[in-house]
This record gives structure tokens, sequence and C-alpha cells, in this order.
């Protein structure tokens, strides 16, 4: 079995593109729970790249596909006031474009974790909007529970056996 660890990025100004002094106390204080991943993928950017290295370890491949959803996605978000995983697997079945963004980011996922030996684990870092569908598309029955939609360094965490996604957790920050 693998495991991905698909979390957001940390805190930033509003507008900023870099993490803020917030963001970089709320990684150092989630670093010590991580344990270890044998290859980390990071959205390109930089409040994703600096959350990644704020937590220990700096992203080895960059993935624009990880970078925030296409326009189409958010106009579809925002009309659907979506606040929840629940309402990102509701989206998914009532949208066939949702349905294939959410197929299209499971399966970007999927082939980052083949890429670690069986046993291993991935850290992937990226945005709001991008996890939520990434779990609805993987384990949209187990992402149905997850609750609201991940917070600062908050996300999920997905297994495959074989080539098949088998169960997913949601991952909260304590405050």
């Amino acid at each position: 079995m693998r495991v991905v660890e698909h979390r957001r990025h940390s805190r930033r100004d509003p507008g900023g593109i870099h993490l803020n002094a917030e963001g970089l106390e709320i990684a150092r204080r989630v670093a010590p729970t991580l344990g270890r991943f044998d290859r980390v993928v990071s959205s390109p950017i930089p409040r994703a790249v600096e959350t990644a290295e704020a937590v220990g370890f700096p992203p080895e491949v960059l993935l624009p596909e990880l970078a925030l959803i296409p326009s189409e996605m958010d106009r579809l978000v925002e009309s659907s006031n979506a606040r929840s995983f629940a309402d990102y697997v509701r989206l998914t079945e009532e949208k066939r474009s949702a349905a294939a963004y959410a197929r299209r980011q499971s399966e970007l996922l999927r082939r980052q974790l083949e890429k670690v030996d069986d046993g291993g684990r991935l850290l992937v870092v990226s945005h709001g909007g991008v996890i939520e569908f990434g779990a609805a598309g993987a384990c949209p029955e187990d992402a149905r529970t997850f609750g609201a939609m991940a917070g600062y360094l908050e996300g999920v965490r997905l297994f495959l056996e074989g080539r098949e996604w088998v169960r997913g957790e949601v991952l909260r920050v304590p405050r």
C-alpha cells in the first residue's frame, strides 16, 4: 500500500504571494507530526513551495496541474457555494466537467504516488479546491464525511492499493 498526504499551503496575508509569520508558525507546529516522505510534489505557486520547505520537505517536483483550480471549476464552486468536501462530491455527481476535473486530480495523485515504492509515502502541497476535488475523485464516499474544506496545512490522507484508491481520511490541524 502507498499513502499520499495532500495538504493545503499555510497562511499568507490576503493578496500576498508568500507565507506570513503566522503561516510559518503553523508550519513549524505541524512539521513534527508529519513523519517521513519518499517523494514531495508541490504546486509551483510560492506559498505552496514555501509551505513544503517550512515543514522540512523541499519539493522535488513542481506541477502546474496542482496550481489553482481552472476558472470554470472556480465558477462552479462559487455558484454552488461549496464549503465542504461533501459539496465537492455533490458537484462531481451533478456536473460532468467537475467529475472530469476530479478524475484528473485523483489520477495525477495516483501517478505521482506510483513513483514511490510499495509502503511509501508522498507529500503533495497545493491549494483549496484542488484538494477537495482530488479527494472527491479518489474516495468520494469517504470524502463525504470529511466536513469543512481544508484549512491551512490541512488536507487528506489517501491510501492506494495496487492501482485502486481504498480509503481516505481528513487531516486537521489543532487550533
